[in-house]
């Protein structure tokens, strides 16, 4: 079995944002099997396809750069929930599909989804959490953490500390950032250190206030990857790639390492 590395992420395109450069160079690298996994649908609160659209750029994103075709589309069972899971030789990713936390410092959650959260859930505010297609419910914070940990379990194999890449749970090292990439990174953190994971811990929205650090090939290919991501979404939802987003966090990559 191929060594694995993980992305874990809040939304479908944060890997591709906040660590492309490191995405798209483990997808190159012989050898090596990359599993991403991505909890929220990123809905926005919408009820169109905003967050079937972005599923699909995820999954584009990795075929365009890597394995052209169609992927396998199966619905695997983890830890008693359907989830779903697109692959091709080389790379695999599962989508959570539970609702968007909302990014409004007032707002948590949006109308189409009851506001009901993953961070509502952590707090055992509401006593449980259906995603937006209706296919699963998770009746606890434990019942998500232990659904991401089965996951990584699933696709590790035998590979000895996998890398795990994801938003870091530190507020002050990570400052502002998403109430969805906090929740994911809280779960991430519950069981890495146990389990004996390598950990990349990796600043989001608050690179927009740090310096560019990207540049040459790697900016390149982190550009290439994202915008894969980007003219998906504008084929399927006439919505062209974001070019704020792109200026405020393109050129950066910001993370630390705890190593098992």
């Amino acid at each position: 079995m191929l060594p694995v590395t993980f992305y874990i992420s809040g939304h479908p395109d944060d890997a591709l944002f906040f660590r492309g450069e490191q995405l798209f160079t483990d997808l190159h690298s012989g050898g090596v099997s990359t599993v991403q996994i991505v909890a929220s649908a990123g809905d926005a609160g919408r009820v169109d396809e905003w967050w079937q659209a972005r599923e699909a750029a995820c999954v584009e994103a990795m075929l365009g750069t890597l394995s052209p075709g169609d992927p396998v589309s199966t619905q695997v069972m983890v830890n008693d929930h359907p989830l779903q899971r697109y692959a091709r030789p080389g790379w695999a990713c599962y989508f959570l599909r539970l609702p968007d936390g909302n990014n409004r410092d007032d707002v948590e959650g949006f109308d189409s989804t009851d506001h009901l959260t993953m961070g509502k859930l952590q707090a055992e505010s509401i006593p449980s959490l259906p995603t937006v297609d209706g296919s699963t419910t998770y009746t606890e914070w434990s019942d998500l953490v232990d659904t991401l940990r089965s996951i990584i379990t699933r696709e590790g194999g035998a590979t000895p500390h996998p890398w795990v890449n994801t938003s870091d749970p530190d507020r002050g090292l990570n400052p502002r950032d998403h109430r969805d990439h906090y929740a994911v990174a809280d779960a991430v953190a519950a069981f890495a250190e146990a389990d004996g994971l390598n950990r990349v811990w990796w600043v989001s929205y608050g690179v927009g206030n740090k310096p560019d650090n990207l540049a040459g090939y790697a900016l390149d290919i982190k550009w290439f990857l994202v915008r894969l991501y980007g003219w998906a979404l504008d084929d399927l939802m006439a919505t062209p790639p974001n070019e704020e987003e792109w200026r405020m966090w393109g050129a950066k990559t910001y993370f630390r390492i705890e190593s098992a």
